[in-house]
């Protein structure tokens, strides 16, 4: 018996040993997380002789973060090393303008006339072209008031408002109108312009106007422009059929942004859990801002008002972020080959970061059949760095509880020879996604900051240890005491 003590207590030591031994080499090899440690991870081709270079963020890995900030966006080099990189923005990356409105236009209804052959005095003759022929209806600019005409010859207000826009110098992204809309219906409106009052080019817009009941209901009053234009020399005419209760007062243009907005990155949320027939909710499994939710109903001829609303941890109630208003519009015009029928644009959100992401119809009525498809857009996210070290480089994204280690752009900028948004880029290769990486994603949410997943376990196996000891030793004891 004593050769067995001897055996177990000295293997247990060594093992103990061996353990402890190990645990400060483990946690202190490196400086920070290795690549090894991000749930994605992909090489990146750089261009030849290359020492800066920049490079755009694919969607795959943005939505791997578990920061807002990209903070657990690292590159590495061969050795494993983390090499300087700053996340682009401000005055190293392309920019927007501010959003810049023209002066104000006042709307000016049309009118038909009890005799369309003789012209009305004090008013200006305005050709609209009506099944195929030409119709004359009239405008007063000094007052579009038919009261106050005097003449008595102005008999119906059309469905219809002219603006003269010859002045206006910018080029126009959009209309933004104040007017009175009927509740709860799309208003359709038809934009078109002339420079002579007579000839009238239509002119593509996005999606129609509309007002829903509620404080918080979907709402929209502008008109964007499929493509920008310039109005210069031009009237503006709006019109719409089929609805009462519309009335335009008067319009601003909404300038065309001096740079391009980024194109932004698209991604499919998961099917949604239906929480009853009158909500929907996903569950986001990234810290990534969003820019724009894009909802889409997938059956036909859907009006739907729906609320908006997110939450970072299910402990937390719903806070509701704006409400939007869901159609899809299919008819037989769209059967027979006129292109997709009037669809929703995307919601913006401004930024938000959610970890929970709820629907809810505002109306009695539920759900349409077969639910919704979410899509979130995230803006594109640019990276500049210095190829320190030899390659391959890799760029390491998702690791929660993960400290930052990105520089401020400035510094990059004081060493490169161009602007950092001018930087050549390097390619993303093949992605690697780490099969565990949600196990770890689950244990990092309670750690703190700074503390990995494997440290967590090497500690777990020193206690466990311990407790094995202290089991072998009781044992030992009570056979002793059994000897006795």
């Amino acid at each position: 018996m004593s050769f067995s003590l001897r055996c177990n207590a000295g293997c247990i030591a060594c093992w103990l040993a061996l353990v402890f031994g190990s645990a400060p080499l483990q946690a202190g090899a490196s400086g920070g997380p290795a690549a090894q440690e991000f749930s994605w991870r992909a090489p990146l081709a750089l261009p030849p002789g290359a020492s800066l270079a920049r490079l755009d963020v694919p969607v795959t890995a943005l939505i791997q973060l578990q920061n807002s900030a990209a903070d657990d966006l690292r590159i590495f080099n061969a050795a494993g090393k983390i090499v300087p990189y700053a996340i682009l923005g401000g005055a190293h990356a392309a920019t927007t303008a501010p959003v810049e409105h023209t002066d104000r236009y006042k709307a000016h209804p049309l009118f038909t006339s009890r005799t369309p052959s003789k012209p009305v005095p004090g008013a200006v003759e305005v050709q609209i072209n009506t099944s195929g022929a030409n119709r004359s209806t009239w405008v007063r600019w000094e007052s579009g008031d038919v009261k106050s005409s005097g003449s008595g010859k102005l008999t119906q207000e059309l469905q219809a408002v002219l603006f003269d826009t010859r002045t206006e110098k910018s080029v126009l992204a959009a209309l933004d109108l104040d007017l009175d809309l009927p509740r709860n219906v799309l208003v359709p409106i038809e934009v078109a312009i002339s420079a002579d009052l007579k000839n009238w080019t239509p002119l593509g817009t996005y999606g129609p106007l509309f007002r829903f009941d509620g404080p918080d209901a979907p709402a929209n009053a502008s008109l964007e422009f499929l493509q920008p234009q310039r109005l210069t020399g031009r009237y503006v005419r709006l019109s719409w059929s089929g609805q009462t209760g519309v009335k335009v007062r008067s319009m601003t243009g909404r300038a065309k942004l001096l740079h391009s907005m980024p194109t932004p990155l698209r991604y499919i949320l998961p099917a949604g859990t239906a929480e009853s027939n009158k909500s929907i909710t996903w569950t986001i499994s990234f810290a990534t801002p969003i820019a724009a939710l894009q909802l889409e109903a997938t059956a036909d001829n859907t009006l739907l008002p729906v609320r908006i609303a997110g939450r970072m941890d299910a402990s937390q109630p719903w806070r509701t972020l704006t409400s939007s208003l869901v159609y899809r519009i299919d008819n037989a015009d769209n059967v027979r080959g006129h292109g997709q029928g009037p669809r929703n644009v995307a919601t913006p959100l401004h930024g938000v970061s959610l970890r929970a992401l709820r629907v809810e119809s505002i109306q009695a009525n539920g759900m349409p059949a077969g639910g919704l498809l979410a899509t979130v857009e995230l803006d594109p996210v640019q990276v500049a760095f210095l190829a320190s070290g030899d390659g391959p480089f890799v760029l390491a994204a998702g690791r929660a509880r993960t400290p930052a280690a990105s520089i401020d752009a400035a510094v990059l900028a004081a060493v490169s020879p161009v602007k950092l948004a001018e930087l050549p880029v390097a390619v993303v290769g093949n992605v690697v996604l780490r099969p565990d990486g949600a196990v770890e994603l689950f244990a990092s949410s309670w750690l703190s900051d700074g503390t990995s997943p494997q440290k967590i376990l090497l500690w777990a196996v020193l206690v466990l240890g311990v407790l094995v000891l202290a089991a072998v030793g009781y044992s030992l004891v009570r056979q002793l005491n059994v000897r006795r």
